[in-house]
């Protein structure tokens, strides 16, 4: 992982809206792929105390960019031009989600990216969405 990755990672959950995924933990960010593990707490819970479906689209924003970062010669995080969620399955309060984000491809101007959203306890898939990102 070089430096500028690395900073770019210290920052996550940092600023702005994406510190709503407070407890949010990189295991893994390198050749296209992304994997981070994310509680089921109060700040990306919906009022029936499951995860947010927000909180669903800013996982797949946050993680699906990390990936991409890593697939990308110099590391650009990109401007999403496309991004789409299917919700399947709840994540109840006080469990864990693991966030897996997948290249499909990176080229010159836009990358592409899968993100899968599991419960850590069983596996199930709550959530699937793909992201575009103009890289610039």
């Amino acid at each position: 992982m070089n430096d500028t990755l690395k900073e770019r990672l210290g920052l996550l959950g940092q600023h702005g809206y994406d510190r709503s995924l407070v407890g949010m933990e990189v295991l893994e960010a390198e050749g296209g792929r992304a994997r981070v593990r994310l509680p089921v707490e109060a700040p990306v819970q919906n009022m029936g105390g499951a995860l947010h479906g927000g909180a669903v689209a800013t996982l797949v924003d946050v993680v699906g960019t990390l990936a991409i970062m890593t697939a990308d010669r110099d590391g650009r995080p990109g401007v999403s031009t496309d991004l789409n969620v299917s919700w399947l399955s709840p994540a109840p309060g006080g469990s864990t989600v693991l966030v897996e984000a997948t290249v499909l491809k990176s080229g010159r101007t836009l990358a592409f990216v899968q993100v899968d959203v599991r419960r850590e306890q069983d596996g199930v898939l709550v959530a699937q969405g793909r992201m575009t990102k103009f890289l610039s």
